[in-house]
């Protein structure tokens, strides 16, 4: 990675480091409230996942859509960077900025799970995969907000996004595959599991890479 591009990615960093520790605070705060019982665990849950699904969004719209509504992507045409460069370092510099809280949250969620007595450890799978979900709705939104200019576009992205989270949720839990086994004892990776996982995955790289192609033919940065 250049060293311009590295720079770049810790300016983002830096520059939403606010943004990172509030998501990050509120989703553990969240945590904290699902560990104190049954009500506690429903209001807990809906902070964590408000929390990292607004973080996506945030950074997504003010990373991307402000700042090229803002126009203040002036600087950049003095730095030795290509257009496809530029889009590069802001995907790579994004996408770090929300894989950081992401993973704490992801690993809180998941060690609430194994450490609190009255959740079943069967949940364990249905968690995983609502995690790496959140992931790839985050890909989604930062590939649409660097592909689409429009403010009504990306509206309606951000709609169908944030729908297609508790349409997951539904979705996952009547797989019989899954939903039989949430309550159990020990958690079940099976041939279902995996193949969600595998499909998520590979859904997530491609919104990321969708991006990059598209970069190399632009004439603009964003």
């Amino acid at each position: 990675m250049k060293l311009l591009t590295r720079k770049l990615v810790a300016k983002e960093l830096y520059v939403y480091r606010w943004l990172l520790v509030g998501a990050t605070a509120a989703g553990f705060a969240g945590l904290l409230t699902a560990a104190s019982g049954e009500v506690g665990f429903n209001i807990g849950f809906i902070v964590w996942l408000t929390a990292i699904i607004a973080l996506g969004v945030m950074l997504a719209l003010f990373g991307v859509a402000s700042e090229r509504k803002d126009r203040s992507l002036l600087f950049v045409l003095s730095l030795p960077l290509s257009p496809g460069d530029y889009v590069r370092a802001k995907l790579l510099g994004l996408l770090a900025s929300f894989l950081l809280p992401w993973a704490g949250l992801s690993a809180g969620a998941v060690a609430l799970i194994l450490v609190m007595p009255g959740i079943a450890d069967g949940l364990l799978p249905y968690a995983v995969l609502l995690c790496v979900f959140l992931l790839l709705n985050f890909a989604l939104v930062l590939c649409a907000a660097l592909n689409i200019s429009s403010e009504a576009g990306m509206g309606g992205v951000i709609i169908l996004t944030n729908m297609s989270v508790s349409l997951f949720m539904m979705g996952v839990g009547r797989i019989p595959e899954v939903g039989q086994y949430m309550l159990a004892a020990t958690p079940v990776w099976n041939g279902t599991f995996w193949l969600l996982l595998a499909a998520e995955a590979a859904l997530t790289v491609l919104a990321l890479s969708l991006p990059l192609f598209t970069a190399a033919r632009r004439r603009d940065f964003l």
